[in-house]
């Protein structure tokens, strides 16, 4: 027999689960001289979500890129990792950062190192006397202005598989709440399914970074969506809503009855229009009630929700060059059950109203899209006087 066709029937002779091995070993070339003559080539990549952060103390998720066993190092002591060493690719991996008590910024470098080769990466932590980095905005419609430092942190979740985004939220670690939350919402971004009910941790922050929830807040407080689990009805998605960092403290009679009521005239007004792009939020300025999660931590309870659209439909005769503008701003408090469709009326306000009440720019990407004399329109329009809402 020829050294040709002794190799092939060798080769074929192998059984299937230890070729799998031979391929999936870090740098390859585990068997004997001759018999795995193409070694794989070693994986290993290492970086930061965030590779730049704030003087304050900190963790963030890394992502790790591997095929084979590794080991992880810090150059500093104040750069934490949470594992020093596993197997193959994971974005589970954390780093924690000390408070950065000087006035220059600092760098340290994270070592990843499989079968010889090294991979780096850098985080930059500012000094505590500097200016902190504005967040950079994707320029979607719905997004507020993003803001940066204590209590802003810019999160954005995407639908399962596709590479179009789902929602966004500013979220605010000193009283454990979004700011806001912002989507696009349509009949095909609704999709079809139920309520999962799927209470969980968001991925995207650690645990320590958000309330815990399973059991609900201790006292006689809801767990209140910003982004109704009715608005992402594919189960994929419909578990996302239920991530404790959608949740706010509600009052029940507010949440079952005036926000309820809130948010099923939005997802009807998203069924009749192209896109609806939707801001709610939540007010913790002036407030001195709080909640607590299942570990004893405080979450400050709203003292007003509030929910502002950008409704789009292509060609329209209503609104200006078919955009239209509507915003709603509710006092956290039971409102009469009997008088909800009239009180919707009152509270109704345009969205230059609203943001002259929060003091934020709430569509700043708009006049991008649409031009600035169609935003200033849009958002000074009084939708009490625009028969489509009612």
């Amino acid at each position: 027999m020829s050294k040709v066709k002794l190799f092939r029937y060798i080769l074929l002779a192998v059984p299937l689960a230890t070729v799998m091995l031979l391929a999936g070993s870090c740098g390859g070339g585990g068997g004997g001289k001759g018999t795995d003559p193409v070694k794989p080539e070693t994986i290993v990549s290492v970086t930061f979500k965030q590779p730049e952060v704030e003087a304050t103390k900190g963790s963030q998720f890394i992502n790790i890129s591997s095929n084979g066993s590794w080991i992880l190092s810090s150059s500093q002591s104040w750069l934490k990792v949470s594992q020093s060493n596993g197997t193959g690719s994971t974005s589970s991996v954390s780093v924690s950062y000390d408070e950065n008590t000087g006035s220059s910024s600092r760098t340290a470098i994270l070592t990843l190192n499989c079968a010889g080769k090294t991979a780096t990466a850098t985080l930059t932590q500012k000094g505590k006397g500097e200016e902190p980095s504005p967040a950079t905005s994707p320029g979607w419609i719905e997004l507020p202005e993003l803001k940066s430092g204590t209590g802003h942190k810019f999160v954005t979740h995407s639908f399962t598989g596709k590479s179009l985004r789902s929602f966004s939220y500013d979220w605010n670690s000193t009283d454990l709440v979004a700011n806001w939350v912002a989507y696009p919402l349509n009949k095909g971004l609704i999709g079809s399914g139920g309520r999962s009910d799927a209470w969980g941790l968001d991925p995207k922050l650690t645990s320590a970074e958000q309330p815990i929830l399973a059991s609900g807040y201790k006292g006689s407080y809801d767990r209140g969506h910003q982004l109704p689990s009715a608005d992402r009805l594919t189960y994929a998605e419909n578990v996302k809503t239920f991530y404790y960092t959608n949740m706010t403290p509600q009052m029940n009679a507010f949440n079952g009855q005036i926000w309820l009521t809130a948010e099923s005239m939005v997802r009807g007004w998203s069924t009749s229009s192209d896109t609806l792009y939707v801001v709610t939020g939540c007010v913790v300025k002036g407030s001195s009630k709080k909640a607590y999660d299942n570990n004893g931590k405080a979450v400050t309870v709203p003292v007003a929700y509030y929910k502002a659209v950008v409704r789009y439909v292509k060609n329209s005769t209503l609104g200006y060059s078919g955009y239209m503008g509507l915003a709603m701003y509710f006092e956290h408090k039971s409102y009469s059950h009997s008088n909800i469709n009239n009180t919707m009326t009152d509270i109704v306000m345009s969205i230059d109203a609203l943001e002259a009440k929060l003091g934020l720019d709430l569509f700043p990407n708009l006049v991008t899209v649409a031009g600035k004399s169609v935003s200033d329109q849009v958002e000074a329009e009084d939708p009490t006087k625009v028969s489509f809402w009612w």
